[in-house]
């Protein structure tokens, strides 16, 4: 009897202290997103006339993430999500699908729709303690704090170091986005045919902050594409009342051979680069800055570096995204901020009035695919802890040179010179966070 209560009683001390190492933090929401196109002129090719794409979306998402035994950690979750206005049938080029790739096959076929995306499903192990954090975290997670990217990867993840130095190395198998503006299934970023395999990345880089400066050297390596060795740099003022950031940003891009002596930018040189420097200030409520980017050569080529992510506070996927009939002209909603040769400035300024916040934003950009000038207002409320309204009004007028439309097999002229097209439009979002 003595031993019963002895393994009952040690028993219940394992069972408490598992129930003890393991937590959980259960969280989502849901959401509805809409673009309004201002342009709704009929479409004509012979002229190059073409509307503002216009659709809205709803999305749910759940997630839960925490940890168990002692340092081991999990997560899971993902997001629903469809169209439910479309009247241009654009909303492909933003969500639910057509991602190629994403079953995993060589083939260059399009999966068509997909409306859930399994976003959030990983093991990781961290130690954090006297100074030292070290972790790994494997399968599926987001990578917001990624350099260059945004949404999520499917990979392996590792960081050494303490608050003041890290290093941290990535291997990303396949990209994925699960948000309410972008939403599409995991697929190999780069895959062309049954002859060449998944172009995978590796990143590696050292983040070294002391006191306001930061340092960040680091390179990455997309198979058979390129390597992109560059440099962060910052130094970060904090004051009582003002506060300043200063950023550069850089990336030289060394595309591999496609073929003979063109690169897999598209053009007869290995090098590009892009260089991003940008200043972020705020006084009391104020804030306001500016910032620069410029690229030299053509560094988003077909590897899209310039796709995955953005450094800088511009938002570089406010383009048109095209129809079914003319998706080679606007695609992919980029902007050509990423474009060869491109050159863009910005000026911002906008004020905090407790839970509601407005900014004016204004954009100019000159590239040899385009021209574009944008003026955005962005307004923005915090109704409760849960429930978050916002709204960008945007005008821009992007003009497409000759260059850009080059080889478009479905371009009826081909001889029309630059072309304007109004893509003014207006974001609405709504969200219910929980």
């Amino acid at each position: 009897m003595k031993n019963k209560v002895i393994i009952s009683v040690f028993g219940a001390m394992i069972i408490n202290s598992g129930l003890n190492a393991f937590d959980y933090d259960f969280y989502g929401g849901a959401y509805t997103f809409s673009k309004v196109g201002f342009n709704n002129v009929k479409e004509n090719k012979e002229t190059g006339k073409y509307p503002t794409d216009s659709w809205a979306s709803i999305a749910l998402e759940a997630n839960v993430k925490g940890s168990f035994v002692e340092g081991f950690t999990y997560g899971l979750g993902g997001m629903l999500s469809a169209p439910v206005w479309d009247p241009y049938q654009a909303s492909y080029a933003y969500i639910n699908g057509n991602a190629r790739n994403s079953l995993g096959n060589n083939s260059n076929e399009e999966i068509g729709y997909r409306y859930y995306v399994l976003s959030t499903v990983y093991l990781g192990y961290q130690y954090k303690n006297n100074g030292v954090d070290f972790g790994i975290k494997a399968g599926r997670y987001d990578d917001h704090g990624l350099d260059w990217f945004s949404g999520s990867s499917e990979g392996v993840h590792i960081w050494i170091g303490s608050d003041n130095v890290k290093f941290q190395a990535n291997f990303v198998n396949r990209r994925g986005l699960a948000a309410n503006q972008w939403f599409n299934d995991f697929y190999s970023v780069g895959k062309k045919d049954k002859n060449d395999y998944n172009r995978y990345f590796a990143i590696a880089s050292l983040d070294m902050r002391f006191g306001g400066f930061g340092l960040k050297p680091q390179v990455w390596y997309h198979r058979n594409d390129y390597i992109a060795p560059g440099i962060d740099l910052f130094y970060d003022y904090k004051g009582d009342s003002f506060s300043a950031k200063t950023s550069i940003y850089s990336l030289f891009v060394l595309s591999h051979l496609k073929e003979g002596n063109i690169y897999r930018n598209g053009t007869d040189n290995k090098l590009s680069t892009i260089l991003i420097a940008q200043e972020d200030m705020s006084y009391d409520a104020w804030n306001f800055g500016a910032g620069i980017w410029k690229n030299w050569g053509n560094p988003d080529g077909n590897s899209g570096i310039g796709r995955h992510g953005n450094k800088a506070k511009i938002d570089a996927w406010t383009a048109s995204a095209g129809t079914s009939t003319f998706m080679g002209y606007d695609a992919w909603a980029l902007a050509d901020v990423n474009s060869k040769n491109a050159f863009t400035g910005w000026l911002y300024f906008g004020q905090g009035l407790g839970d509601f916040k407005w900014e004016l934003l204004g954009r100019v950009t000159t590239s040899k695919s385009s021209d574009e000038q944008s003026l955005a207002l962005n307004l923005g409320y915090q109704v409760t802890e849960q429930i978050n309204l916002g709204l960008k009004l945007e005008y821009f007028n992007d003009i497409s040179k000759p260059y850009e439309r080059a080889g478009l097999a479905d371009w009826a002229n081909q001889n029309l010179g630059n072309i304007s097209n109004d893509r003014s439009h207006a974001f609405l979002i709504a969200e219910y966070r929980f």
